[in-house]
């Protein structure tokens, strides 16, 4: 007999003998792991997925929201100009006559203080009077004068009424009430100093 013979009578080797290690050894762990691994990348891309969706849901709905507060500013600041703009007309003052209040407000001051000064005068001749007659004069005088001076201080007092809101007015003159904020402030603090220092000296 041939070899050849000999071996057709042997059965052939099952799966996975040949030659290599015997089945569900080595080759079917490694592809374990990398199943394993597989997964887990696909539940991490999984995940990354879900919170991005979720940060752009978020994203959006922020976006959203900041165009709604935008328009309700908008609209706010549409509705105060108008409101502004109807108390100007109905008071007859416009944004250029800050200047001029300003002007009023300093004329208002010194009348007041020449109207107390007057006053004063008038108390001293009446207090260094010899007769009735001269006494009476100079109280009359004191009297004038101290209705002049609470004139000129109720004068005051309207033009810094005035001058605050021709101030106001100027929020609304720029582009934007923001941009037109630290303007309006100056001008204000300028305007409480003259106010201040003109019920002062009053």
């Amino acid at each position: 007999m041939s070899t050849q013979e000999s071996r057709a009578d042997v059965p052939p080797p099952a799966p996975g003998t040949q030659g290599g290690p015997p089945e569900g050894t080595g080759p079917k762990k490694h592809r374990n792991a990398w199943i394993w691994v597989s997964a887990a990348v696909a539940l991490i891309a999984v995940g990354l997925l879900i919170w991005g969706l979720n940060t752009q849901s978020d994203l959006d709905s922020e976006q959203k929201q900041a165009s709604q507060n935008k328009e309700a500013a908008g609209t706010v600041a549409s509705s105060s100009k108008a409101a502004y703009d109807d108390l100007q007309q109905e008071l007859g003052t416009t944004s250029g006559d800050l200047a001029q209040t300003e002007q009023d407000l300093k004329g208002a001051e010194q009348s007041a203080t020449k109207a107390e000064q007057d006053a004063a005068a008038a108390k001293k001749t009446a207090d260094q009077a010899k007769n009735e007659t001269d006494k009476a004069k100079a109280q009359a005088d004191e009297a004038n004068a101290q209705a002049d001076a609470a004139k000129s201080k109720s004068v005051i007092a309207a033009d810094c009424a005035k001058a605050y809101f021709s101030a106001f007015g100027a929020l609304f003159e720029g582009e934007s009430v923001e941009a037109q904020v630290p303007v309006v402030k100056k001008e204000l603090q300028s305007i409480a100093g003259d106010c201040k220092t003109a019920f002062g000296g009053a």
